[in-house]
């Protein structure tokens, strides 16, 4: 680990607060909120009306990349329908903390940063890819800055939870968050909605599927959104701040290609563009360093610098499934772009003192190859290969108008991996390997000719045992080991940090019971994390260390009833303690942005890492003579955290209660959902920041806002 003294004041402070700012917060809403697809009309025999006898919704998840049961996974996850998604309000990935015990999303400066049970990182630079992968249809998004995003045309979704060494490699040392959209259909259809909400919000969307050829199908999603009020003021500039969507435009479309039995081709390419001006202000209690100013008031911001934060992100990916007779062959090659343009006030001050101007972008290529044993048989395998080069740049920064930085980092891996399950004596016994070779190199420009290589290889692995107790009982048994690749500082030259590993030891029961109205699943973890890769603050600036190390337990129980026809009730409860076993170079900062000693955070809580978190929810559908009516309402609790591993800032505990209510004609065709969101105003946080020589700053969640949503199907 080296420390880069740097001539330039201005750019070791861009270098402190922005990498202080990466912190980030569970439940952002970075990306606007959008119409929600609510459940079908009753005459559709997978969502029936309370006259039939319904038992839980079942899932099929293809989280060891073949299609299977969710309660027949060996891993702990929790899957989400299209119709839950509805249910809970889950319009963004940012959205998706209210629905996953022991999930927390950030949505610190302008990148998300995912955390599962405490593991996640905080790193910010368009070449820091996440702990938790995100992959949308197979598809790795590499990019910080694209991973909070509007949920569109969505299937399901699954939050596979734990290091996933093996089948996902590619940094998934907390879990994954995998996305899984709609395929065209050969069947017309159609829907619209628009929606009208608080802060003068407007959103519309458009999904349309249907037949080109006998053998080729096509679909195109399109959302817009807009609010039009902020929550606060600049009280500098007057302009608005908190404006969640300025013209945001969401595109997707797909082509499924079947020109024979056992052959699916799918096409597939979507662009974003949003817009929002989320800003920083100093806490309550706290003044500037600076100015002297403190507190400006829920959502307001006092700077010189307007803050706007734009995102345009998009790509291009083809899927081939191929029959092959004794197995079957799935490849999926993608590019992805991501370019972003961030203006903010680095001192959080009406002074101009750091007026900052990143401008991001990062682009990648990447290819996997599958070979699937087929179903059946005492014996399962799957034999994979992948590929992933990718860019991360600054290609400028500017701070008051002065050319700082122009830096970027190359990385180009590869591995290879296999994983099979025997069946012996009604057991299922896996075993899985993969093997990652990668290369990185740092190239500056600016202000000098600066390049530095690094190479790593690492194995990691899976081992687990299950068996089905009873009939609809599974008990199971896992070891798995996760690695994050190492990297640059792109905004501290000469700074490389090494990849850090996980080893997760796991236990878990997953039950359905009473004729499958009701589930109970079950799991106990404890995590031993090694280097963790965390920001160091040094005078001036921060660098990137491998340092620490943590222990971190849990328990997580989820129960889903359908006590009666057309009532669905689900709880959950996750219990997480995460502390430092040794971390001997954290560096505290006071609240004024002065630099104190530096400390061993031993036995100290790690970050994002909530004692409790629990939540209660139910829905109900019945019909009346004027349609089907479908109210649903959630309450999400939040022990609160701490931001920091000083464990000085923190997140004071917070409840969510969320609502709706859907209204859906006789004949189907014609919807209207009232919903709301945070009901209860509950007061938390999308970042909490200590930056060296700026001092605490933070970005409040949204308020409460309320929605009318009209839908017409086609």
């Amino acid at each position: 680990m080296q420390t880069v003294h740097n001539g330039s004041g201005k750019r070791v402070l861009l270098a402190s607060a922005h990498a202080a700012c990466c912190l980030g917060i569970t439940l952002a809403t970075g990306t606007p909120a959008r119409a929600q697809t609510p459940p079908a009309p009753p005459a559709t025999p997978d969502q029936p009306g309370p006259h039939i006898n319904r038992a839980i919704e079942s899932i099929v998840v293809t989280a060891e990349k073949r299609r299977v049961n969710v309660q027949k996974v060996p891993i702990a996850i929790t899957a989400l329908s299209a119709k839950t998604l509805a249910t809970k309000g889950i319009t963004s990935t940012a959205d998706l903390s209210a629905a996953v015990p022991g999930l927390i999303i950030n949505n610190a400066a302008n990148v998300g940063n995912p955390y599962i049970r405490g593991v996640g990182s905080n790193l910010f630079d368009p070449s820091s890819e996440q702990s938790v992968a995100m992959y949308v249809d197979g598809v790795y998004i590499a990019a910080p800055e694209a991973n909070l995003f509007s949920l569109n045309d969505v299937e399901r979704i699954e939050v596979l939870k734990g290091p996933q060494g093996t089948l996902f490699g590619r940094n998934a040392t907390g879990g994954v968050i995998q996305i899984i959209t709609k395929d065209p259909s050969q069947t017309p259809y159609a829907e619209a909605a628009v929606g009208f909400g608080s802060y003068d919000k407007v959103t519309t969307s458009l999904y349309a599927t249907g037949p080109i050829t006998n053998t080729l199908a096509g679909d195109i999603a399109v959302m817009y959104a807009n609010q039009g009020q902020g929550y606060g003021t600049n009280l500098t500039t007057g302009a608005p701040t908190f404006r969640e969507a300025i013209g945001n435009i969401d595109l997707r479309s797909k082509l499924l290609f079947k020109p024979q039995d056992g052959t699916k081709i799918t096409f597939s390419i979507d662009y974003a563009h949003d817009v929002e001006t989320n800003a920083y202000q100093k806490p309550q209690g706290t003044v500037s360093p600076f100015t002297g100013a403190g507190y400006p008031g829920a959502y307001n911001a006092d700077e010189d610098l307007n803050t706007r934060n734009r995102v345009n992100t998009g790509g291009v990916s083809l899927t081939v499934n191929q029959d092959l007779g004794f197995m079957n062959l799935v490849d999926i090659a993608a590019y992805r772009q991501t370019d972003v343009v961030y203006p903010f006030d680095d001192d959080v001050t009406p002074l101009p003192i750091a007026d900052v101007i990143l401008n991001d972008h990062a682009h990648n290529v990447s290819e996997e190859l599958q070979l699937v044993s087929k179903e059946g048989g005492w014996l399962k395998w799957l034999l994979g290969s992948y590929y992933f080069k990718g860019t991360g740049a600054y290609p400028e920064v500017y701070i008051d108008n002065t050319l700082q930085v122009s830096d970027k980092q190359v990385t180009e891996s590869e591995s290879g991996f296999g994983q099979a399950t025997a069946t012996l004596f009604d057991t299922n016994f896996t075993a899985g390997l993969r093997y990652t070779n990668e290369g990185q190199t740092f190239y500056e420009s600016a202000p000098k000719l600066y390049t530095e290589s690094q190479a790593v290889d690492r194995l990691t692995y899976r081992l687990a045992v299950d068996r089905e107790i009873v009939q609809d009982i599974m008990a199971y048994a896992s070891y798995n080991r996760g690695f994050k690749s190492g990297g640059f500082n792109l905004l501290a030259p000469g700074n490389t940090f090494k990849p850090e590993i996980l080893d997760s030891t796991e236990i878990g029961i997953k039950s359905e019971f009473l004729d499958k109205h009701a589930r109970l699943n079950l799991d106990a973890f404890y995590y031993n994390y090694q280097d963790i890769q965390v920001l160091i603050p040094i005078f001036g600036g921060t660098i990137v260390g491998n340092s620490a190390a943590a222990h971190t337990k849990g328990v997580e129980g989820d129960l889903t009833l359908v006590p009666a026809d057309g009532l669905t009730i689900n709880a959950s409860l996750a219990y997480l303690d995460g502390r430092y076993t040794n971390d001997p170079n954290d560096g505290p900062i006071a609240t004024n942005g002065a630099a104190l000693p530096l400390i061993n955070a031993a036995g100290r809580h790690t970050p994002n890492t909530p004692p409790v978190t629990a939540s209660v929810s139910a829905s109900y559908v019945f019909d009346t003579q004027y349609g089907t009516f479908s109210p649903s309402g959630s309450v999400v609790y939040n022990d609160g955290y701490f931001w920091q591993p000083d464990n000085r800032l923190i997140q004071p505990a917070y409840t969510l209660v969320n609502a709706s209510v859907l209204w859906t004609h006789t004949n189907g065709k014609y919807s209207v959902q009232l919903w709301g969101k945070n009901l209860a105003q509950a007061t938390y946080y999308i970042a909490r920041i200590a930056a060296a020589g700026i001092g605490d700053a933070q970005e409040q969640a949204p308020p409460r806002t309320v929605a009318v949503t009209l839908k017409v199907r086609f």
